[in-house]
């Protein structure tokens, strides 16, 4: 009770600070359409499984308890920054109990928004079976509490590995490769199944498909369908099947958590060097030493950073497998050369927010420094700005190359779309400034509650968004429409003109808002 007293309190104070009231209608936002999608969902869970009861397949209802096993487990790792865990240096210092540690940690699993997603697609789910097969409904309910029950324990397990994982860079440099494979895969296993679907001679080899059917009967969902009824000795059978996972996740958490009560801590292995070479610092054209410094001390840090490469490159892969996948290869974007070039630099562009919307997440303690050198804050924000654009900039050019070398789109639309996307992508480096400043978030790599951007940043990108693609869409039909092809590239140059005009001045209002909320910025940023 004291512990929720104080985030409370907490919560309180927090509103005080300049944004955060924003920040909190933003996220209420995002709540509310989360709200949506999960009623939506709900109603579907419903809808099959009276479908699937009435029909006679009861046993396909192991599909529905797949989707919230895979959905609980993989939703808090895939979407970082909304997954809540227990630290355990914020309650060390009160006198609880292991025991008291063991059911907060538990408890806090409850709030993850996948965990209630899922909670309300199994309500869904025993209101189906209750509405058919009202003799089913107890021991639905008994069977669903348990599978919540072990999915909720799996998730804590699951979770602090993951914080182990994140507590050393090797660990983050592995486990942002895992991620990365697990948010293609579904990509993958689309474009795969569309592969073998028209392959005829291609097969999957017979004892795969063996694998199938034990693996259903004897998974969690699968002892849980069987279990459903509860009518008969099988079903009892079942549902003790179903209760010796729930055993084993409960003995592995208590382990886990036991070893971290006890005051277990990962930290990074340093190495010993008897030699330090120092290396001139870059020089670079058309800038001076300060701005040269930032950018390379940028680059260096993004380079370490395998979380933030993997925001920047995710986007073009994913639209590489939409343009090479068989039914979105159908779609606007991919039909031409030039259509797959916008598509490209808009799926690029998506990664913006996430690269540039929180530039001071980073630099943790390090923001102090930037208080201490004899560089304006303005110079600051410009090394950062170019060394993102430098890095966006490079990745757009390496895939239009690729596109000229293998589609060889005409020159007029690559010239418009390649002014366009520099174009847009100035003006989101100069919202992205002022959001920075606005809306700060700390970044901890280290742990998977951290967002790149805050709540409120995420929701500030697509009103960014949206007046540039509405005007992107206006002189688009005015070209077709009047039969004008030069009209883009006039408009794209309008617009690039436009937009440094529009970076210098959110360049000087952000850099003159952070000199007059130093403190808060500090306090926020943790330095």
């Amino acid at each position: 009770m004291l512990l929720l007293l104080l985030r409370w309190r907490l919560f309180l104070n927090s509103l005080r600070r300049t944004g955060r009231r924003a920040e909190i209608a933003f996220q209420a936002l995002f709540i509310l359409f989360g709200a949506g999608f999960v009623l939506i969902t709900s109603g579907a869970f419903f809808g099959l499984t009276m479908a699937f009861l009435k029909i006679g397949t009861s046993d396909l209802l192991d599909f529905l308890l797949w989707a919230v096993l895979l959905v609980w487990q993989l939703a808090p790792i895939l979407l970082e920054g909304y997954s809540p865990g227990l630290n355990f240096t914020e309650v060390a210092r009160y006198p609880i109990s292991f025991r008291s540690f063991f059911l907060l940690s538990s408890a806090y699993g409850v709030s993850d928004p996948a965990a209630i997603t899922c909670v309300l697609w199994l309500a869904a789910m025993w209101i189906g079976v209750a509405v058919v097969r009202p003799a089913w409904a107890p021991g639905a309910a008994l069977v669903l509490l348990l599978f919540a029950a072990f999915n909720l324990l799996l998730n804590r397990i699951v979770i602090g590995l993951f914080e182990r994982f994140q507590s050393t860079r090797k660990g983050r440099e592995r486990m942002v490769f895992l991620m990365f494979i697990l948010i293609l895969l579904p990509q993958v296993l689309q474009f795969a199944t569309g592969y073998w679907t028209n392959m005829r001679i291609f097969a999957l080899p017979s004892w795969l498909m063996d694998l199938v059917t034990p693996l259903r009967q004897f998974s969690p969902p699968g002892r849980a369908i069987a279990a459903l009824s509860l009518h008969g000795g099988t079903e009892w059978a079942a549902l003790g099947g179903l209760m010796l996972y729930l055993g084993l996740a409960l003995f592995l958490l208590w382990r886990q958590l036991h070893s971290i009560y006890l005051g277990e801590i990962y930290a990074e292995r340093y190495t010993a060097r008897k030699e330090m070479k120092v290396e001139p610092g870059w020089r670079l054209p058309l800038v001076d030493d300060a701005i040269a410094a930032i950018m390379e001390k940028e680059f260096r840090y993004a380079r370490q950073s395998s979380r933030f490469l993997l925001q920047l490159v995710y986007s073009p892969i994913v639209f590489i497998l939409l343009a090479l996948n068989g039914p979105a290869h159908k779609l606007f974007f991919t039909k031409t050369p030039e259509a797959m070039l916008a598509g490209m630099a808009g799926f690029i562009l998506l990664s913006v927010p996430n690269v540039a919307y929180n530039t001071f997440g980073m630099d943790n303690e390090g923001f102090g420094r930037w208080l201490l050198c004899p560089v304006s804050f303005r110079k600051v924000l410009v090394g950062k700005n170019l060394t993102n654009a430098a890095m966006i900039g490079a990745l757009y050019l390496v895939a239009q190359a690729a596109i000229i070398l293998i589609a060889h789109p005409p020159a007029l639309p690559t010239i418009t779309v390649t002014i366009a996307f520099f174009t847009i992508l100035v003006i989101q480096l100069g919202a992205g400034n002022l959001i920075s400043v606005y809306w700060p978030k700390r970044i901890e790599l280290s742990k998977m509650s951290s967002k790149m951007v805050s709540g409120a940043a995420g929701i500030a990108s697509l009103l960014v968004s949206l007046p540039v693609i509405a005007i992107a869409a206006i002189v688009s039909f005015a070209a077709w429409y009047w039969q004008l092809p030069w009209l883009p590239l006039l408009g794209a140059l309008i617009g690039l003109v436009a937009s440094l005009k529009l970076y210098s001045y959110l360049l000087d209002r952000s850099a003159a808002y952070a000199w007059e909320h130093i403190e808060e910025l500090s306090g926020n940023l943790g330095a």
